[in-house]
């Protein structure tokens, strides 16, 4: 039997745990439309410590969300449309329980422009509507938001069922939500949460944090089985590459790796030397037009970059870019890595006789002259360096040594840093890498360099200049 103080203390338990915050195991949604900032760092500002986070790189209908009750899915102009099998996959999991995150930026866009993400928010009974939204913005008392921040963006209209949280000054709502089944939709302008890729911009996070722990109450999870993620999951082995990629990207690869095979003997021969060994084994189809990224052994390539088919050159650049860092491994050239893998594919454009090229080279020098008009000042290796000038001031110093010491100078380089860098060095410095430069090429570069603003001594080198 219970006496009333066993019964009392059993009812403030509970009480106590009806309080407790639910854990959310989320799935952030790559698969679309890519960027880096779902690639953890939503998760990072607005989730943990208090939950886990996966990736779904692959087919979204396909996706185990079995250990999962946050669905976060973000997208603008992609140009790949959510299919109806994953709307249903995505309908099914609400229903049981689990909230999906609707979240666009649409402020602006045309009728004529791709946003299929649309589709998802109609499916719930909700629209994004390019109609910009008026600051300030007033959320609903019980979201407990003294202050709404917000970048910019569309609005919503919604149907029966939803939920205004958040509007703006003109009534317009930018944050809704309603439940579905056993769970629970969310609908928001992207602009309400973070962007920058280093997750220094948690916005909102205040109010955002309890209001999406609330929203998967329907789901409770198990903490020690976190969620699982999805990584692209068709492949297909090309020469020495292996494709990687998914429905919705598997109409870019086989064109994008033509590009590469195209490119690879012109990168080759502008290096003088093969890749670095074990590099460039696998491209991934990246679903973006915002670039791509190199992690060694995979190369990442944005699939629609700069209105690819239609537009060839951005394509080149940037799959030389990519590649480039595997040339340039396992040694990371220390002021100029991003800029001297740009140069290569600008190199690359240029013997493709591309005159996007060319432009490409002198709008990036040109821009530098505006911060250092004689190229004599600005040391590019200072801490806060104008990004223009570390840039553009790198082309041109690549330019001066091309037309004193021939074609073939980056060539020199490449071999003489191969032969010289030794496995086990633990740093290559500007000091370093004017040595190299200096023996490739025959000459003490030392005091060009200087001549140029630029501070490096032989002093700070282990590296013989002959």
């Amino acid at each position: 039997m219970y006496n009333r103080t066993m019964i009392a203390s059993i009812l403030a338990a509970c009480a106590c745990l009806s309080l407790q915050p639910s854990r959310i195991h989320s799935v952030c949604d790559v698969s679309t439309d890519f960027t880096f900032y779902m690639d953890g760092r939503f998760f990072s500002q607005y989730i943990a410590p208090d939950g886990a986070d996966a990736r779904n790189w692959g087919t979204l209908w396909k996706l185990d969300l079995t250990d999962a009750n946050l669905l976060v899915l973000s997208s603008g102009d992609s140009p790949i449309e959510y299919a109806p099998k994953s709307i249903e996959h995505v309908k099914r999991f609400v229903a049981s329980g689990g909230a999906v995150l609707i979240a666009a930026s649409n402020a602006g866009f045309q009728p004529d422009q791709p946003f299929h993400i649309q589709k998802v928010a109609r499916a719930f009974g909700g629209e994004f509507d390019p109609t910009p939204a008026q600051k300030p913005l007033e959320a609903v008392s019980n979201l407990k938001a003294d202050k709404v921040e917000f970048y910019g963006g569309g609005t919503l209209r919604l149907g029966a069922g939803w939920k205004a949280l958040v509007s703006d000054a003109a009534g317009k709502p930018v944050l809704a939500q309603k439940p579905f089944g056993k769970g629970m939709a969310l609908l928001a302008i992207r602009g309400l949460f973070g962007h920058n890729p280093d997750a220094s911009d948690p916005i909102n996070a205040q109010w955002v944090k309890p209001w999406l722990q609330n929203a998967v109450r329907g789901k409770p999870v198990n903490p020690s089985r976190p969620p699982k993620g999805q990584w692209a999951e068709l492949e297909k082995k090309v020469g020495s590459l292996t494709l990687e990629y998914h429905e919705g990207t598997k109409a870019f690869a086989d064109s994008i790796a033509k590009e590469y095979f195209a490119i690879k003997p012109i990168l080759t021969e502008i290096t003088g030397v093969d890749p670095a060994k074990g590099m460039i084994k696998r491209m991934l189809m990246l679903p973006t037009g915002g670039g791509g990224f190199s992690s060694g052994d995979r190369i990442a390539i944005g699939a629609w970059w700069g209105g690819y088919p239609k537009n060839r050159y951005p394509m080149v650049e940037l799959i030389s870019h990519e590649a480039g860092h595997s040339w340039v491994l396992p040694y990371p050239e220390p002021v100029w890595n991003e800029p001297i893998a740009t140069y290569l594919g600008i190199r690359v454009g240029q013997r493709l006789k591309m005159r996007e090229a060319d432009e490409a080279l002198n709008r990036t020098i040109e821009n530098a002259r505006r911060e250092d008009p004689d190229f004599n000042k600005i040391d590019i290796n200072a801490p806060g360096a104008p990004n223009a000038a570390v840039w553009g001031k790198t082309y041109w110093i690549f330019e001066q040594l091309r037309a004193k010491y021939g074609e073939d100078f980056m060539a020199k380089y490449f071999r003489t840093k191969r032969s010289v860098l030794k496995p086990g060095r633990t740093k290559y410095s500007l000091d370093d890498c004017v040595a190299v430069w200096s023996r490739a090429l025959g000459e003490d570069l030392f005091p060009w360099f200087q001549s140029l603003g630029i501070k490096v001594s032989k002093a700070n080198t282990d590296i013989a200049l002959n």
